[in-house]
């Protein structure tokens, strides 16, 4: 028996015989088909067996495998599995696999953050593609609920703390770990809009949460910005305005002092820093005040802009008009009060005019578009033009308007 399982040129016949008895449907009468058999495979067999066998495929009936085995005193799935290893019954595994997964997504849908619509319709799409195991399995998907459930913060909270706070451990939520990478895609999700490829997105999306990586990173970029001297770091910032260069403010120096301006001050507040630099070029030391959020507003933006109003200032609002931008404009009025600012539907009509007539076509627009909080026709405008209408293709509009 040992030479027969240790026959290189048999070694073909007992895969196939071991492949059948892992699907689980063997009997005598069974005719095990070896595939691209050589020719020195099929003249072993044909040996074994006692035959000289035709051209083709090489079929051997496994009730004379086994007659002629006999003679040796064991059988063909003895062999195979002295050759191959130990039976496993795909079937059967399949079934166990199937119920583990169905028993895990039982008690995944049957956490209380699962319920939210946004998060039930992306863990159905994870559930339907099958990557449960890719994301981490049960336990990730859990842990990344459990962190859900507690976002946004009210008060301003450091990544680390908020991990070991709810998961027991500080880096758990970092970027490359299972659970870190689920909490992102389920805050894209929560916001409708696409998961984050940038260090810098994911930054700004958790940030929107109030979570922020460290309390030095995405910084409020500003311009003409002369706030009351409430201690030294105001103080500057006044004087860094009479410069006429963009000034950017951390979050921690947001949070050391108050940041008041004039009451009635208007602040232009855009999406990109493209318009900032354009406007510091054109308006140098008489640059109004502006604020740029850099994509989706981080902590040092969204507490500048909430002592901004709180003091008296006025706000309006430019973005994108994208999937992207309309949900960033959606946060920034609704959270701050801001003005919509060449954001109606009649302007995105007019610049989509404008492009439509240049060679080269802008970006495709990615994403679902949000209903716009301002205007219930804008989304519908956005979607039928099929392209992205960034603040660069209008910037000429907006630096008139400063």
């Amino acid at each position: 028996m040992n030479t027969l399982a240790d026959d290189i040129h048999l070694l073909p016949l007992w895969r196939a015989i071991h492949n059948r008895l892992c699907k689980g449907d063997i009997t005598d009468g069974t005719k095990i088909t070896v595939p691209d058999a050589s020719p020195e495979a099929r003249r072993a067999v044909d040996r074994l067996l006692g035959r000289v066998s035709s051209a083709g495929q090489l079929t051997v009936p496994l009730g004379r495998l086994n007659e002629a085995l006999s003679r040796a005193g064991t059988t063909a799935v003895a062999v195979s599995v002295r050759a191959c290893g130990p039976v496993v019954d795909r079937s059967a595994a399949r079934a166990d696999k199937a119920a583990s997964s169905q028993r895990s997504w039982e008690a995944i849908l049957a956490h209380a953050t699962a319920s939210e619509l946004a998060l039930s319709t992306w863990l159905q799409l994870i559930k339907a593609s099958g990557g449960l195991a890719r994301s981490g399995g049960e336990h990730a998907v859990i842990s990344a609920l459990d962190v859900l459930g507690v976002l946004p913060q009210d008060a301003p909270t450091g990544r680390p703390v908020l991990s070991a706070a709810i998961l027991g451990g500080e880096h758990y939520l970092d970027d490359n770990t299972p659970i870190g990478r689920l909490v992102t895609a389920g805050l894209a999700a929560r916001l409708g809009v696409p998961t984050p490829t940038t260090a810098a997105e994911r930054a700004a999306l958790w940030a929107a949460s109030g979570v922020a990586f460290d309390a030095v990173s995405t910084p409020a970029l500003t311009l003409g910005l002369r706030p009351a001297a409430n201690g030294p770091l105001t103080e500057a910032a006044a004087r860094w305005a009479d410069s006429g260069i963009p000034l950017p403010i951390p979050a921690a120096a947001v949070a050391a002092e108050r940041w008041n301006l004039a009451a009635g001050t208007l602040v232009s507040v855009c999406e990109n820093p493209s318009v900032i630099e354009a406007a510091s070029t054109r308006f140098g030391t008489q640059a109004p005040p502006m604020l740029c959020v850099a994509g989706m507003p981080g902590r040092a933006v969204t507490s500048l802009l909430d002592q901004l109003v709180l003091g008296g200032a006025q706000v309006r609002y430019h973005g994108d008009f994208g999937a992207g931008g309309i949900t960033i404009a959606n946060l920034i009025i609704s959270r701050h009060g801001a003005q919509p600012w060449h954001m109606s539907v009649g302007d995105h009509q007019r610049a989509v005019e404008r492009l439509s007539a240049n060679s080269r076509p802008p970006v495709p627009l990615r994403g679902r578009v949000p209903d716009a909080s301002w205007d219930c026709d804008l989304a519908a405008s956005i979607v039928a033009c099929g392209f992205e209408v960034t603040e660069e293709h209008v910037l000429a509009d907006l630096l008139a308007d400063l």
